[in-house]
């Protein structure tokens, strides 16, 4: 890239049901880009530096995101700019259709999963409706050109937790032969979308950009990996992805995945570089298919930054100078941002329920520490990292679909829909104020006219130019038009009813009834009718438990966010 663009990866964090504030943030993103692109040239007054989205990496609500954005940007959609335009968008947004639209409670708490006989439970949820909207979201037509702010080899990591493992070994010097063998979990799948023929590539599935009008096995895995990285535990269903072996060697896969090596002794811009480790496949013949269960790429890595920071460094590592002037910025949208705190009342497990309940807890938040992203991101002059949170005019629960840790927003569409629309209207604001550079960067040296620079610099509330180190800061994606002169539609605060809790109730009970016939005649299925019988009386003894503790946590829950009364 030369210094006149500036290179963006998106990252989408898990969000469980808060996928419909991410989708906010992308509707109006593409909304603002195609605004300025249009104006370029049409009257000399939008600013003439280049943007390009070249990575997205996303895990769990993020993951699935990125996949519906990758057909989003390849097709023409309609932004959802209000209420209204929801009402009538009949799944013309993809986005907005995925999100706020199908993925509701009614669906999850069917039992479509369960209506073979023979089918056994594999989460609490049904998943049935999820399948349906990898297939909408994803089933499009493509444009006849590609976007000019999206880059010729758009890359997909979505991040997934590999229950199976990829082995990894390396040789120990001492006094006999011996590795030290481990695996992967913390996995992810890579797709690249682009203008060229698809070519194989190691450690990648490719596609055109058409290929997202009709049938082709890459698209088939990309629904299925988007899946794999939303696939909750216990409560989504698993999927299984099998390994890419291009010319059916194994190792091509994951010998040759690159990860970032540390050199501080190298270039003097150059974090890091890129090597790659062998995985050890000594046991298996060069043609095994090797299949491999997933569920949540949250659960490893809940902000996949790494993943788009190396995709973004490319061979280079060139992504954070922070000396000198950025060119390249990964872009954080996370609807949840963990503020962690220290529990002055903390006690002990006093149990081994407990204790393996606080275990899960532990590895689970190691797993995501990133202190090398953290301390880069808390630094004001390190213009490589950013984030996108919600907020609502200083409201303590900004988001409605925090409730139920998260899964709130499955409860009621006018949930996700109040976080879609704050999605777009924090996404406004945070390219209007926050997405900036000093004015001395060589990005805007294009910027030739001064009243430019005075019409699109970040000012403070009174008025004057908002300064950094005697710079004023210019906008890396400006807004111009509508997107700029018209504030964002912004959603009352939804409320549950009396009614709608009813309803959610008479639905879990369905759900329960069924789960636990069929996890009798799972479990007990060698046992006589009369052991089943007794099985089902004593599940049936504590359903009544299950479904008042389910119905006592929503109250609490959104009585304490406000979302009832």
């Amino acid at each position: 890239m030369d210094n006149k663009t500036f290179e963006i990866g998106l990252v989408g964090a898990g969000a469980v049901s808060a996928g419909a504030y991410t989708a906010g943030v992308i509707d109006f993103m593409v909304y603002a880009l195609d605004q300025w692109y249009d104006a370029k040239g049409k009257n000399g007054q939008a600013p003439p530096h280049d943007v390009k989205i070249s990575v997205f990496s996303g895990a769990s609500a993020g993951g699935i995101t990125a996949a519906l954005t990758a057909g989003y940007l390849g097709s023409d959609q309609p932004s959802v700019t209000d209420d209204e335009h929801g009402r009538a968008n009949n799944g013309q947004n993809k986005l907005f259709d995925s999100w706020v639209d199908r993925i509701d409670i009614s669906s999850l708490l069917e039992s479509r999963d369960l209506s073979d006989k023979e089918s056994p439970v594999v989460s609490l949820l049904d998943s049935s409706v999820l399948l349906e909207i990898a297939y909408s979201g994803l089933d499009v037509a493509p444009r006849k050109t590609r976007r000019p702010y999206v880059a010729e080899n758009f890359e997909l990591l979505l991040a997934v937790t590999n229950l199976r493992g990829a082995p990894y070994a390396f040789k120990i010097d001492s006094d006999h032969a011996t590795n030290y063998n481990m695996s992967l979990h913390a996995d992810y799948v890579r797709f690249r979308l682009s203008d060229s023929e698809s070519v194989a590539l190691p450690d990648c599935w490719v596609m055109n950009w058409n290929d997202l009008g009709k049938a082709s096995p890459v698209k088939e895995q990309l629904k299925l990996s988007a899946l794999a990285s939303g696939a909750l535990p216990f409560g989504l269903a698993p999927r299984t992805l099998s390994h890419l072996t291009p010319g059916n060697n194994l190792q091509d896969w994951y010998s040759t995945r690159t990860w970032p090596v540390h050199t501080p002794d190298g270039h003097p811009h150059q974090c890091v570089s890129s090597d790659n480790g062998t995985a050890t496949w000594d046991e298996l013949n060069a043609k095994y298919q090797f299949n491999y269960q997933c569920i949540d790429g949250g659960i490893m890595n809940n902000e996949p930054l790494g993943l788009a920071t190396h995709a973004l460094a490319g061979t280079n590592g060139e992504v954070d100078k922070m000396d000198k002037f950025a060119h390249k910025a990964v872009l954080l949208i996370d609807p949840f941002p963990n503020k962690a705190t220290l529990d002055a009342d903390y006690s002990e497990a006093p149990d081994l329920l407990k204790t393996a309940i606080s275990l899960f807890s532990a590895l689970k938040n190691q797993a995501r520490l990133r202190p090398d992203e953290l301390i880069l991101a808390a630094q004001s002059d390190a213009y490589s990292r950013f984030m996108i949170a919600p907020s609502r005019d200083g409201a303590p629960y900004p988001i409605a679909s925090a409730a139920l840790g998260g899964f709130g927003g499955f409860l009621k569409r006018d949930f996700r829909s109040h976080d879609y629309f704050l999605g777009r209207r924090n996404a406004q604001k945070f390219l209007l104020d926050h997405f900036v550079l000093p004015e001395n960067d060589p990005l805007f040296a294009g910027w030739i006219d001064k009243s430019m620079r005075d019409a699109f610099c970040v000012r403070q509330s009174d008025g004057q130019p908002k300064l950094e180190k005697g710079q004023r800061l210019l906008p890396i994606v400006p807004l111009v038009g509508e997107a700029k002169s018209t504030p964002c539609y912004q959603a009352e605060w939804p409320l549950f009813t009396l009614e709608d809790l009813a309803q959610l109730i008479e639905r879990i009970e369905s759900r329960v009834d069924v789960v636990i016939d069929r996890l009798v005649d799972q479990y007990f299925k060698s046992n006589n009718m009369f052991v089943r019988l007794v099985a089902k009386i004593v599940l049936g003894q504590k359903k009544k438990d299950m479904v008042n503790f389910a119905q006592a946590k929503v109250i609490s829950d959104l009585k304490k966010m406000n979302l009832m009364r």
